[in-house]
């Protein structure tokens, strides 16, 4: 799976997860019923890595920690290429000793539509 962030492609999760929602107005006329009008579509991607070196996650960190509120966002899906813009959720990450030095695990962020 190809995953790039602001035209930079990033290693490759080992879990990606995407939510698809509507955002809608939804309102009771005097009837009783209720009307509803979709006002756009939205995705919230999951993005998780079981472990990554350091320099994989500061490769991340340096494209979406940063001053700017939106990214670009191109992922492969069913075999074509995709695209939104998105802003990142909070970043989660463990630091984990192994005889070869630190690495990070339980990695994980999401990107919403912006």
């Amino acid at each position: 799976m190809i995953v790039k962030l602001n035209g930079k492609t990033i290693k490759t999760p080992h879990s990606w997860e995407v939510e698809r929602y509507k955002i809608s107005k939804a309102e009771r006329v005097a009837s009783g019923d209720m009307v509803m009008d979709t006002i756009a579509r939205k995705r919230k991607f999951l993005v998780g890595y079981t472990e990554l070196s350091g320099r994989d996650l500061d490769a991340i960190l340096d494209i979406i920690y940063t001053d700017d509120e939106f990214i670009n966002l191109e992922y492969e899906e069913n075999g074509k290429m995709k695209s939104a813009v998105v802003y990142c959720g909070p970043i989660r990450a463990k630091k984990y000793r192994t005889n070869m030095g630190w690495y990070w695990v339980d990695v994980s962020f999401n990107l919403i539509e912006r």
